[in-house]
């Protein structure tokens, strides 16, 4: 699992998006990558994730993800207070594609339809980017490519503290 051959097939930030992309401090996130030729372990570890409690049950114990793990691995700068982050709807979803990338409430529709809920395929927000970037439209062509960026951060940070915890 790779999150560096997922950004690479959406490139680097084009030079007038550089400046926004650099401005919220997750350009480190751009250079991050698990490669693991054993798609078996990270099932084995998958399993063993608890969403509810964001934790590893391991036979040797618990394992959670600390914010430091975070820092640490993704040379990010953990600041300000901790946010309570909760589900979307759909109806959010949809009101938020349409509001944050400019596309018609149609095509954010169809796409949560398509992705089974209040999600998008990384596919789907590559294509906005890149027409955002023809349209010259660099707000809303940011906004997709930071989209794009963090769309499995989460399952990265994962993945690595468990290959860190297990060296």
């Amino acid at each position: 699992m790779s999150h560096g051959r997922k950004v690479t097939l959406i490139g680097r930030p084009v030079l007038e998006i550089e400046g926004l992309v650099g401005a919220t401090g997750l350009s480190p996130l751009i250079g991050c990558s698990v490669v693991t030729s054993d798609p078996g372990l990270i099932s084995a570890f998958m399993e063993r994730w608890h969403s509810e409690t964001s934790i590893f049950h391991l036979p040797v114990g618990e394992l959670t993800i600390t914010l430091n793990d975070v820092s640490s691995l993704f040379h990010l700068p953990i600041t300000g207070a901790l946010h309570s982050f909760y589900a979307f709807s759909v109806d959010e979803t949809i009101f938020l594609l349409t509001e944050l990338l400019e596309v018609s409430a149609e095509e954010a529709r169809a796409e949560t339809a398509r992705s089974r809920g209040a999600s998008v395929r990384l596919g789907w927000v590559r294509d906005i980017y890149e027409m955002r970037c023809q349209a010259r439209r660099w707000i809303v062509a940011a906004r997709a490519y930071l989209l794009h960026l963090v769309g499995y951060i989460f399952l990265l940070i994962r993945v690595q503290h468990m290959f860190m915890w297990c060296t």
